[in-house]
């Protein structure tokens, strides 16, 4: 049902939403771009990966009794250690045997994983939601005008954007950065000029990896931790990565996370909010069906629209 009345409050408090929930779709969808573009891996376990970093920082914190910052540090280390060993104990013999279905070989194994990963977290930390708890000041509150919003929300922006800057000068300005962008526009001439493609994926993974650990964190502190909430941001991680294309600037791919998130939001305007989630398959699908459109086509029919009249 369409709304009725839209005030500038119910706006504005629907753009701070967006922008917050946007940092998480932005950093997920660069940390799935990265390992997507540069290995060739469609790397669904990213989903399993993510809710292993949250488990992590709730075990490390709530059973280890680790002071709150180590706890983090640690659930990310392990999100980032599990990624890395899948690419190279699993992922990489794999696709060495499956040669030119390596990307399907690659899924299915990598769904296998997912699927795997969270009946054992399951079993481990049961079904039941879990709570983060530490960091009492972060969820402190702060209203501006007509919105109200978190610290917590405001790290969570601020250090998003400087993980995607500090990854795109990584990428820009040293040699790692070229050998990664060398690697993903062709392995076999990288390796002829002495890069090793194998090292750059790993490299990938764990920095894929700590994207979505960071990712998890936000989320597991603001929410709960599940067995299961990997799989939404994964889904959500690759729109975004392949609306934004997974060869483009970590900064593009993080400002097209929010500009997503800023359009499921507003939607809800007309919407419920059961539906807003639509919308960004409503996106990716006019994006997959705009591709398709050869636009000389388009332009022909405009100048000479007698050319697609039908005869009759």
């Amino acid at each position: 049902m369409l709304a009725i009345n839209i005030t500038w409050d119910q706006v504005s408090q629907l753009l701070v939403i967006g922008v917050i929930n946007g940092a998480a779709y932005g950093v997920l969808g660069v940390g799935f771009a990265i390992i997507l573009g540069v290995t060739g891996r469609f790397h669904f376990a990213f989903g399993f990966t993510y809710a292993l970093a949250a488990y992590g920082i709730f075990w490390a914190s709530a059973r280890a009794g680790m002071p709150y910052v180590i706890a983090v540090i640690f659930g990310v280390l392990v999100c980032i250690i599990a990624g890395v060993g899948m690419e190279r104990f699993g992922y990489r013999s794999l696709a060495k045997r499956a040669g030119p279905a390596a990307l399907l070989a690659v899924f299915v194994a990598s769904l296998g994983l997912a699927i795997a990963g969270e009946n054992v977290i399951r079993l481990t930390f049961s079904s039941a939601a879990q709570q983060i708890e530490g960091a009492t000041g972060l969820r402190t509150a702060i209203h501006w005008g007509p919105t109200s919003f978190r610290w917590l929300d405001v790290w969570q922006v601020v250090s998003g954007l400087v993980l995607v800057v500090i990854l795109t000068l990584v990428l820009t300005y040293t040699g790692l950065g070229r050998a990664i962008k060398a690697t993903r526009g062709n392995p076999e001439m990288a390796r002829i000029i002495g890069i090793k493609p194998n090292r750059i994926y790993i490299v990938c993974f764990a920095i894929g990896s700590l994207f979505a650990g960071v990712a998890a964190y936000w989320y597991g502190a603001k929410y709960s931790v599940q067995a299961d909430m990997g799989f939404k941001p994964v889904i959500f991680a690759f729109v975004i990565g392949f609306l934004a294309g997974t060869a483009s600037s970590p900064i593009r791919i993080f400002t097209v996370g929010i500009i997503v998130s800023i359009i499921e939001q507003l939607s809800s305007l007309f919407l419920e909010v059961r539906w807003t989630q639509l919308v960004v398959f409503v996106i990716l699908v006019v994006y997959l069906g705009a591709l398709s459109i050869e636009p000389r086509k388009i332009y022909a029919a405009i100048r000479h629209p007698s050319m697609f009249a039908s005869k009759g």
